[in-house]
């Protein structure tokens, strides 16, 4: 029995590391939002991306196509071009904004409503944490947190696994409430 105990323990630890260790939480989804809008507003289309603060320093437009990168396929449905520049088939109301390192008190509805730009960073050095919304205007559509412990850069797998849970969490296929009671919540399926 403890045999069998030590195993499962290593097993899930293992699991852990190569998942890149993130942990996602705070995950906020309205009660109006439906897996089609995301479809309607982003299947074979651009997504406009916001990105705010930058956990690494250096040139913010590279920055940005790591992030953008890393969030390419990480979704479920029709391809998507997560993009910090959309072309014309972008819904101007619709865009993903991602604030690094936030403030523990800031919600969805903050970061859709003001420019990202101008809040206030909380980077305590211990780790980075990802706050993300789905915004339609000034609304939260879906929100949610994600934290590693540390990347070396924005192309360490890690970050881009960090970047990827976060993308997958944001746009749920159902709201949580549309499942057979006791199945998994999407987030943790």
């Amino acid at each position: 029995m403890h045999i069998r105990f030590c195993v499962l323990a290593i097993t899930l630890a293992a699991a852990a590391c190569a998942a890149g260790g993130v942990r996602l939480t705070q995950q906020n989804i309205a009660p109006t939002y439906a897996p089609g809008e995301f479809a309607y507003v982003a299947a074979g289309r651009d997504l406009r991306v916001v990105v705010a603060g930058n956990p690494f320093g250096g040139d913010h437009a590279a920055f940005e196509g790591a992030v953008t990168d890393a969030m390419q396929g990480r979704h479920w449905g029709q391809r998507t071009n997560f993009t910090t520049t959309p072309g014309p088939s972008a819904h101007a109301r619709y865009r993903v904004v991602l604030l690094f390192d936030p403030p523990r008190s800031l919600n969805g509805a903050r970061l859709c409503r003001e420019n990202p730009a101008t809040l206030p960073s909380d980077s305590t050095g211990e780790g980075i944490v990802l706050f993300a919304a789905f915004c339609r205007g000034k609304r939260s559509r879906t929100e949610i947190k994600g934290y590693i412990s540390g990347a070396a850069g924005p192309g360490d797998p890690a970050f881009r696994e960090l970047l990827g849970q976060v993308t997958n969490g944001l746009f749920p296929p159902d709201r949580g409430t549309d499942r057979e009671p006791g199945s998994p919540r999407w987030l943790w399926s």
